[in-house]
């Protein structure tokens, strides 16, 4: 392969933005597509951190990392594609839109949660607490089928973590809820 130059100059992505058509279609996306998105964020977002750890390595080594930091800035941009996704998804359902109103929820946590939970299949919150495995009694034996959704309960751990995150600013009403539990159980 000849050089062309092409990793030396800013690569546009081929990513396409998301036009009047998919802004339509992410309004009405069915739950298990909703889900598969949510992952696919986390999982972007993940390997965009491992690519910036990369270029900070590289650079600190004085080694080249072009490509790879060509690769970090897709994923960022792949990022908040899917985050407008499914914002467009969450501002099309008023809870959706309410839990947007929350300091510390966002377009993913909001989508994730809307298309993890069902209220017809749990109606209160004691059965949304067990479904995502955060029911203190419920019993687990060996070889039975775990009786919560495991990726609920990350992303409750991920809105616990983002109302920890918030819980200095005056507006954050659940980051404000935790600090003063906080106070109360230290």
């Amino acid at each position: 392969m000849t050089d062309t130059g092409f990793m030396s100059e800013v690569v546009e992505s081929p990513i396409k933005r998301i036009d009047k058509d998919y802004r339509e279609a992410a309004r009405n996306l069915p739950a298990q597509e909703v889900r598969f998105l949510v992952d696919a964020y986390y999982q972007w977002q993940e390997n965009r951190i491992r690519a910036n750890n990369q270029v900070r390595a590289m650079t600190e080594s004085k080694e080249p990392s072009e490509v790879i930091d060509w690769l970090s800035g897709n994923a960022v941009m792949l990022e908040k594609d899917i985050a407008r996704v499914l914002d467009y998804y969450t501002a099309e359902h008023p809870v959706g839109d309410w839990m947007r109103s929350n300091k510390g929820v966002g377009p993913v946590i909001a989508a994730g949660l809307l298309s993890h939970i069902d209220l017809e299949k749990a109606p209160t919150g004691g059965h949304i607490w067990s479904f995502a495995g955060l029911n203190p009694n419920a019993v687990w034996n060996k070889g039975e089928r775990r009786p919560w959704n495991a990726d609920l309960k990350t992303l409750c751990w991920k809105l616990g973590e983002s109302f920890v995150k918030v819980s200095g600013r005056e507006d954050a009403f659940y980051g404000a809820f935790y600090k003063e539990k906080k106070e109360y159980y230290v």
